[in-house]
C-alpha cells in the first residue's frame, strides 16, 4: 500500500524525498494482519524491488524501527516505534480533554469505548477504553478499518462533500463493498445524508457475527468533524432496537460534551 500524499495541490519535486517514501512503504507493510514478514514478503507488499526492499529493511534495522528474530528470520516493528505513537496522542488536546468521558461511557455502559479518526479512506483507533465483560469486542489502539463500512467512518464522511463521497466509493475495497449488501453508490450516498441528519451511525456485523457498533462525531471549534466516539458491543447483550434506546443516547451525548464550543 502506498501512503497518501498530503492535502497539498500538487507535488513540489524540489522537496520531495523519494527515498523517504519508499522506507515509508516498507513500514506500511506491517500491520495487524502483517506482523511478522520475510524479506520477500516485504517486497511483494510494497511493490519494490528486492535490491531495493533488502537495503531499506536493512537500514531500519540497524536504526532500531524493525527488529529481526534470529532463528525464523522474520522481521516485525521494534518497540522504538512507540514513540512516535506516544507522541502523536500526547499532542492531541481533543483526545486528552476527552478521555474522562471516554472513560464515564465505558464505566456507565461497561463495553468498549473509543476515538476514532479519519486516515484518507480507513478509520483508526487512537484511544480505547476497554469493556470489563470477558466476551467483548476488542479495538487496540492503532487498529484500522475500512471507513465507508465502518460506524466511525460513516458519521465522519457524511460530513464531506458528495463528490468526496462518491470518489471513495468508487475506490472502495471488495471487501468493504460487501458489507453493503449489493447496495448501489447512490444508496450508500443517501445512506450517509442519514447519518448526518440524525447524527450517529448504528451498524451491525461491522467487525465480527455478533457486534454492534455506535459511533457519533466530534466536532471542533469551526464545526468540522475531527472524531468519532465509538462504542462497540456484542448483539448477543444488545439487540439493535435496544442500542437505539439505551446506547445512542448515551454515545451521542458523550461526542457532544466532547466537542469544542
Amino acid at each position: 500500500m502506498t501512503l497518501p500524499l498530503s492535502e497539498e495541490a500538487e507535488l513540489d519535486e524540489r522537496l520531495y524525498v523519494a527515498s523517504v517514501a519508499k522506507a515509508m512503504r516498507v513500514m506500511e507493510t506491517f500491520d495487524q494482519s502483517s506482523q511478522q514478514l520475510s524479506i520477500a514478503d516485504i517486497t511483494e507488499m510494497s511493490g519494490l524491488g528486492r535490491s531495493a526492499t533488502q537495503r531499506f529493511v536493512y537500514t531500519l534495522h540497524r536504526l532500531g524501527y524493525l527488529r529481526r528474530d534470529p532463528a525464523s528470520k522474520l522481521y516485525s516493528v521494534s518497540a522504538k516505534v512507540f514513540r512516535f505513537v506516544h507522541s502523536m496522542i500526547g499532542a492531541n488536546a481533543a483526545l486528552e480533554r476527552s478521555y474522562p468521558l471516554l472513560s464515564q461511557l465505558a464505566k456507565d455502559t461497561r463495553e468498549t469505548v473509543s476515538w476514532v479518526e479519519l486516515d484518507g479512506d480507513e478509520i483508526v483507533v487512537i484511544g480505547n477504553v476497554p469493556s470489563v465483560h470477558l466476551a467483548s469486542i476488542t479495538l487496540s489502539v492503532g487498529s484500522r478499518f475500512a471507513a465507508l463500512s465502518s460506524s466511525s467512518g460513516q458519521v465522519l464522511l457524511c460530513q464531506r462533500s458528495e463528490a468526496e463521497v462518491r470518489s471513495l466509493i468508487a475506490h472502495m475495497p471488495d471487501a468493504a463493498r460487501e458489507r453493503f449488501a449489493g447496495k448501489r453508490d447512490d444508496d450508500i450516498v443517501a445512506m450517509l445524508a442519514k447519518v448526518a441528519s440524525a447524527g450517529y451511525s448504528l451498524t451491525a456485523k461491522s467487525f465480527d457475527e455478533d457486534s454492534l457498533s455506535i459511533s457519533a462525531p466530534v466536532f471542533d471549534f469551526s464545526g468540522r468533524a475531527i472524531a468519532a466516539i465509538n462504542l462497540s458491543t456484542l448483539a448477543s447483550r444488545y439487540s439493535e432496537k435496544a442500542a437505539l434506546a439505551e446506547l445512542v443516547p448515551l454515545v451521542v451525548a458523550a461526542a457532544k460534551g466532547a466537542s469544542a464550543g
